[in-house]
């Protein structure tokens, strides 16, 4: 595993330009990639799962799981779309089997994933969301240290920081 680190940023000013920049990873997945996606409410991370989903072919316009913690969309590849906000623990987390499906070469894309911190391994796609000064600005970190995620950053052709 490599010791580099590789972060790029980016900006959307609507929800369609989240969508879009979702689409373009989705795109570029082949399968087995873990991405974590962290932010606060209404950051737009269930719009860029949105966008994901629409970069892997899937008729599916997925809603935030909250509730039932993951929703599966098949289209090239199958995404399961996690949202772990109303867990509790950590060990919540581990007991959800979610890297099973990753390792049997699924997608996977976790929201509020710091709540999991620990669970998911260092090779994961970490993507932070922050609100802007506008209702629809919103900065999106991508970041990575392994070969998979390293990959992911490198396919969003942003500025990245190494």
């Amino acid at each position: 595993m490599s010791d580099r680190r590789i972060e790029a940023h980016s900006m959307t000013n609507s929800e369609e330009e989240t969508i879009a920049l979702g689409r373009s990873l989705g795109e570029s997945l082949c399968g087995g990639e873990i991405i974590l996606i962290s932010g606060d409410l209404g950051a737009g991370k269930t719009r860029l799962v949105q966008g994901i989903a629409q970069g892997l072919g899937t008729d599916d316009n997925p809603r935030s799981p909250t509730f039932v913690l993951v929703n599966r969309h098949i289209g090239r590849l199958v995404l399961h779309h996690c949202d772990l906000y109303r867990l509790n623990s950590v060990a919540e987390v581990g007991e959800l089997g979610l890297l099973e499906l990753a390792e049997q070469g699924d997608v996977l894309a976790v929201e509020w994933s710091d709540r999991g911190e620990g669970v998911f391994p260092s090779d994961s796609l970490s993507v932070r969301m922050e609100r802007g000064a506008e209702d629809n600005n919103r900065s999106i970190s991508f970041a990575g240290g392994g070969p998979v995620s390293l990959r992911l950053v490198n396919a969003m052709n942003l500025v990245a920081k190494r």
